[in-house]
């Protein structure tokens, strides 16, 4: 008979009493565990690590993107939830897109200006921290561990040199003024090599001081504006100024009772509650689908269902 949830690792499961960080980095999660050791909380360490991987992880997670935050408040049992992705410029209508000869079947390109949309992850962590934050650490004190990295540099782990490696030529393309800040000498840094961002480290400074006017306004709002609208892009400073995170209602399924949730759309996390309210119709018994045949390694039930509810 097969265990629920096999454990075939050779490492042990971390057992805490005080609270846990996990993250794909282990300098961002470093940085979290230190934020509750100083009395942060959940949201604030969520905040520390975010930045920090874009920091040691450019190629998965940056400050230029979106962001969404689940948050649940042990004193109340209540989830609360942000949606912080950000809008395509004002003046990118359809009829803009169809003037310059853009449609569905001759779509923008990937890395044309005109798929930038209004980078969300900046507000979502300056909301996240005033939210639902301990209100112990400010946003500087929570954001200059990440800063400081950049700052100094981090050895780059293995899986990233790998994918960064692999948009090298992207970065080169795009020229000294855009790829310069992630290529040393024109290439991708290597495993083990010592990488910093001190443009980066400067933006995350202005973050912590000044809040959202240190991004949405100002040097870094011209800088991103600037380069935007150089490259064919229509956004504005008042695309920034008026973008803001919005506080949005949770949604979730139960799932075996157990209670999952998710960020409503824009975000996607209703197709992973539809995918169990799917599964859940199965008879499943850890990694495998209850048959009249004995279950093994070879059925490939299990891994088809799966597939199947997620298409749906």
């Amino acid at each position: 008979m097969q265990p629920d949830l096999p454990f075939t690792s050779r490492r042990s499961a971390v057992v805490c009493l005080h609270g846990c960080v996990a993250s794909s980095q282990p300098l961002a999660s470093n940085i979290g565990l230190d934020i509750l050791k100083r009395g942060g909380n959940a949201a604030d360490a969520a905040v520390a690590v975010a930045a920090a991987l874009a920091v040691t992880e450019p190629c998965s997670c940056g400050i230029g993107g979106d962001s969404f935050c689940l948050f649940y408040d042990a004193s109340t049992g209540q989830v609360r939830g942000l949606n912080g992705s950000g809008r395509a410029p004002r003046a990118q209508t359809v009829d803009l897109l169809e003037r310059y000869g853009y449609s569905e079947s001759n779509p923008i390109p990937s890395f044309h200006a005109l798929n930038a949309t209004v980078p969300g992850a900046a507000a979502c962590w300056c909301d996240t921290v005033r939210l639902f934050g301990s209100q112990k650490l400010s946003l500087q004190d929570i954001l200059r561990p990440a800063s400081d990295l950049a700052l100094c540099g981090f050895p780059v782990a293995q899986v990233t040199a790998h994918h960064w490696a692999k948009w090298v030529r992207t970065m080169r393309a795009a020229g000294r003024e855009l790829g310069r800040d992630f290529l040393i000498k024109n290439d991708a840094p290597k495993h083990g090599q010592v990488f910093s961002n001190p443009h980066l480290a400067q933006t995350f400074q202005e973050l912590g001081q000044h809040g959202k006017v240190g991004f949405y306004e100002g040097r870094v709002a011209k800088l991103i504006v600037d380069v935007i609208i150089r490259n064919g892009g229509v956004m504005s400073l008042d695309d920034l100024r008026n973008h803001d995170s919005e506080e949005i209602k949770p949604i979730h399924t139960d799932y075996r009772g157990v209670r999952l949730w998710e960020v409503p759309p824009n975000g996607q996390g209703m197709a992973a509650l539809m995918a169990l309210n799917i599964l859940e119709n199965f008879p499943i018994k850890g990694s495998y689908i209850l048959t009249s045949v004995s279950p093994t390694k070879d059925n490939p039930s299990y891994v088809l269902i799966v597939g199947k509810s997620i298409d749906i």
